[in-house]
Parts: structure tokens; C-alpha cells; sequence
């Protein structure tokens, strides 16, 4: 049984990065290139045109790069998998908004795993990941993270954030007036972004704790963490001497 076509399309402002990817995709057969394109400026006509599934679209173009490129879109009706060199930051805004992505230069394998990603879900990109990922590239709000939410997004600043508990695929974030709130991402999604911020510390797999919120430490193997909430936090054993070294004592 034959698998549906794909009907793909490659945007990349650099000549050999269009021809690898489109050599690699000859592997699948399922995949019909049905453009590809230098200049995002002029593709916008030929995404009327041939209306592709799937976009393999690089970041960094010069003139417009690939999310001012998508800006132009009312709506996203496909999947968008963003090619880009190895940038620390921008991977971590994409892995928290669950777009997939790349590294150039592009492997078979991680490609082959991304179109077997994109034939299971065959979902669209939305608009609300792509304004997402914009804010965090250009950091237009400092210390201020976008939760996705059944409702939309909520925006909640992170020194407010008491910590962050691990549930399966899931996270709750608890702020520090009580507030709750679900998820639908991982805890090591935000560890990825949360880590630039000098104030959170992984005490557990299961928990992500603001320091600023601590209110007492009981000794013990790895010792118990209580929060300004009450909640009782079991530390790691091997994060002990890390956590104990972050305080001065008296």
C-alpha cells in the first residue's frame, strides 16, 4: 500500500542547501517537491500556486528571513519544519513551542524521523507558535513567558513563577500568589528556556523551583526543599552540593 503524497516545498537563501535537502527527499517517495526557492520575497506567489503540505523553511535569510516570511500568512494551512545552523537559543524557543526543526547540516536519519513526525500528525503549523517564536528571537519581553493554554496564551512573568512540577507530558506552573496552570509541555522544555535565568534550579526530574522562593532546607540524603507554599520538595542526591553551594552561610 502506497503511502499519500506529500506534496513539500524547500525555501533556503543558500543555493547548496536547497539542492542537498531536495537530493535527500529523492529517498522518499512520497514526497513530491513541488517548488523550491532562494529569495523568500518571491515565493510568496508560489505558495498560492502549488499550495504545499509541508515547508522546509531556513530561519536566517538575509532581506526576510523565514518568520518574517510567514508573517504574510493570515493562516498557516501546513506544517512548517524551520532548517537552521546550530543556534543555541533559537532551538530552545522552538523545542518549547513544539515546532520542529533541522540543524544544518540536515542528517537522513533526523529527516526521515521528521516526515515520519509530520505523516503521523500531518498537523498545521499555527500562527500562535510562530508569534511565539518570534518574541522570544527578538526578545521583545524580557522575563516574560508565554504559556499556551486551552484558552490562548498567558502571559506571566518569571520571577513570579514559584516552580514548576513535571506530569508526564504535561507541567503545572505555580505562581507565587497560588495560581496554577497546566501545560502541555515538558518540564525539560522549560528547563531548556528557563535555564538562562540564573534563579531556577532543577532540584528534582520532577521539579523546576525558583530560589527566591525557598523558605527552609531540611538535612537528610539528598535533603527535602520547602517552598513558601508549603510544598515539600525532594532534592536530588546528586544535586546536593550544587544546591548547597548557591547560598552563603551564616
Amino acid at each position: 500500500m502506497s503511502l499519500p503524497t506529500i506534496k513539500a516545498a524547500i525555501i533556503d537563501d543558500e543555493t547548496h542547501g536547497v539542492k542537498t535537502l531536495s537530493y535527500l527527499l529523492k529517498s522518499h517517495p512520497d514526497v513530491e517537491l513541488v517548488f523550491t526557492a532562494t529569495d523568500p520575497e518571491a515565493a510568496g506567489p508560489l505558495m498560492d500556486q502549488h499550495k504545499p503540505e509541508l515547508l522546509f523553511l531556513d530561519i536566517e535569510m538575509p532581506v526576510m528571513n523565514g518568520l518574517q516570511f510567514l508573517s504574510q500568512f493570515p493562516e498557516l494551512h501546513f506544517k512548517v519544519i524551520f532548517t537552521t545552523a546550530y543556534d543555541q537559543y533559537a532551538i530552545r524557543a522552538i523545542r518549547l513551542n513544539a515546532l520542529d526543526y533541522l540543524l544544518k547540516p540536515i542528517d537522513k536519519n533526523e529527516l526521515k524521523e521528521a516526515l515520519e513526525r509530520f505523516r503521523h500528525e500531518r498537523d498545521h503549523t499555527s500562527k500562535e507558535q510562530v508569534n511565539q517564536l518570534q518574541m522570544f528571537k527578538e526578545k521583545k519581553i524580557a522575563g516574560t513567558l508565554a504559556l499556551s493554554t486551552g484558552q490562548g496564551l498567558l502571559f506571566v512573568k518569571t520571577a513570579e513563577i514559584m516552580y514548576l512540577e513535571a506530569d508526564d507530558c504535561y507541567t503545572h506552573v505555580v505562581m507565587s500568589d497560588g495560581r496554577k496552570h497546566l501545560v502541555s509541555k515538558t518540564l525539560g522544555n522549560f528547563d531548556d528556556i528557563l535555564s538562562e535565568e540564573k534563579i531556577f534550579f532543577r532540584a528534582h526530574k520532577s521539579f523546576l523551583i525558583n530560589l527566591r522562593y525557598i523558605k527552609q532546607y531540611i538535612r537528610g540524603e539528598g535533603g527535602d526543599i520547602i517552598m513558601q507554599d508549603g510544598r515539600n520538595i525532594a532534592l536530588s542526591r546528586n544535586k546536593k552540593e550544587e544546591f548547597l553551594q548557591m547560598f552563603a552561610k551564616v
